[in-house]
């Protein structure tokens, strides 16, 4: 589908939902709240029927509430033992087809952790992983963007310069764009000039189409010196949400922002009721 502004939606099913464990239902909640699309996580497994995942690609289409996914925890390209990192990629492959089968167009994933490597060499793993992966998707034909996300630890694989030249390296990357992360991470980009640097950056790197097209994480975040330690409420944290908000609207970005906040769909009506204000 075209989208043309910026679209809001939960991680997951919205608190809300009767049936919690019911993304069908989830999607029904989206629509009736009045928010614009929903995420699939798969943070524990990939588990879903065939029938669940055609009545959720029906019932996105027929509301209008496009779906992204997210794949499991334990995924790590960067593990110690080469089965771990092959598990990894069936893992993302898995991921890919279920997305597909429910009609998903965006997937993010933590692609791995430096487990003290230098982060040079650990690029260099995942490239090279992220390269088998498209190649086999591509051999199942099946369209997905993979989309590494902006990781908020400092052990973890997912820096902006990184993801920037992984997506110059494979063709089907993108960012996955974690702005609490970011600023978790790195004890900045918390400010409207920032944020405006951050999109200056995105596009001068990778194009226009890096804001035309765009997975964006958000939720309120508490950190230390290592990074993330938990999502808050946007309203409890000091993330500068409104800012952020006002830049992307500046850049006329469109995509995806996703809640991840833990009263999920409450934060995603507040962003969404910003944006619509500017």
């Amino acid at each position: 589908m075209t989208i043309d502004r910026i679209l809001f939606g939960t991680a997951g099913v919205p608190n809300a939902t009767e049936k919690k464990n019911s993304p069908v239902e989830g999607v029904r909640k989206i629509h009736e709240l009045e928010l614009d699309c929903m995420q699939l996580e798969f943070a524990h497994g990939v588990r879903m029927k065939e029938e669940v995942s055609s009545n959720l690609r029906k019932i996105s289409y027929e509301l209008g509430v496009p779906l992204t996914s997210h794949g499991p925890y334990y995924i790590n390209l960067n593990a110690r033992e080469q089965d771990k990192i092959d598990s990894s990629v069936e893992r993302i492959i898995q991921t890919a087809k279920i997305s597909d089968l429910c009609g998903a167009e965006s997937m993010t994933f933590h692609a791995a952790f430096y487990m003290k490597d230098s982060p040079f060499d650990v690029f260099d793993l995942v490239e090279k992983s992220m390269n088998v992966i498209e190649e086999r998707l591509s051999r199942l034909d099946i369209e997905i963007e993979l989309r590494p996300e902006l990781t908020g630890k400092t052990s973890q694989f997912g820096s902006l310069e990184e993801l920037m030249s992984l997506t110059k390296k494979v063709s089907s990357c993108n960012p996955c764009m974690d702005f609490s992360h970011l600023y978790a991470r790195t004890g900045k980009y918390n400010t409207y000039e920032e944020f405006c640097e951050v999109l200056d950056t995105l596009s001068s790197e990778l194009g226009r189409q890096a804001l035309d097209n765009m997975h964006i994480h958000i939720s309120g975040v508490s950190s230390n010196s290592k990074g993330d330690l938990k999502h808050l409420n946007l309203e409890d944290s000091d993330f500068n949400w409104k800012d952020l908000i006002r830049s992307l609207k500046k850049y006329d970005c469109k995509g995806y922002m996703i809640s991840n906040s833990p009263n999920l769909e409450q934060d995603a009506k507040m962003l969404k009721d910003f944006y619509l204000s500017l």
